[in-house]
């Protein structure tokens, strides 16, 4: 058991409690100068997104910064901000790793499929992050309505 006078990070009220303030963070943690090189080489050597992710949202957790419901809240985000800046930097990045599980092959083979065709009129993983890939000023597109114009990762395509 632990000394109830210096509970641990996490056992204490978060840092970031409202969504577009944690993305914010995020965004400015996966950017700076000494660790993104670092995570676009991860993400280059064939690390999932989805695993950095994790690596990522579980730290500040530890850390006390967020709580396990914004953790949850913040997983796809953070993954479209790795997924946009990989894209911008010309990484192929693959989003899970288990290939044997139909729906993530076929979206891999959509992404690789981008790749291997630059200059197809119409493209499905271009579209999803459009709104990463050409960012515009915040006072004209603030953050949280960039977010939540992003598609989701749970939409299945039934369209």
């Amino acid at each position: 058991t632990e000394d109830p006078s210096s509970p641990a990070p996490y056992l204490k009220p978060p840092r970031f409690t409202t969504k577009e303030e944690a993305v914010n963070y995020f965004f400015d943690y996966i950017t700076d100068e000494e660790r993104f090189t670092e995570i676009m080489d991860i993400l280059e050597e064939g690390v999932p997104v989805m695993d950095v992710v994790q690596l990522i949202l579980m730290n500040s957790f530890e850390k006390g910064e967020i709580n396990p419901d914004m953790m949850m809240l913040l997983a796809e985000p953070v993954a479209y901000i790795l997924l946009g800046l990989s894209e911008r930097e010309g990484i192929v990045a693959t989003i899970v790793e288990d290939d044997q599980d139909p729906e993530v092959a076929e979206d891999n083979k959509i992404i690789k499929g981008y790749h291997e065709d630059e200059d197809a009129e119409s493209n499905l993983f271009r579209d999803k992050l459009q709104t990463i890939t050409n960012p515009k000023d915040d006072k004209d597109s603030p953050m949280k309505e960039r977010i939540e114009a992003m598609p989701s990762l749970l939409d299945k395509g039934d369209a």
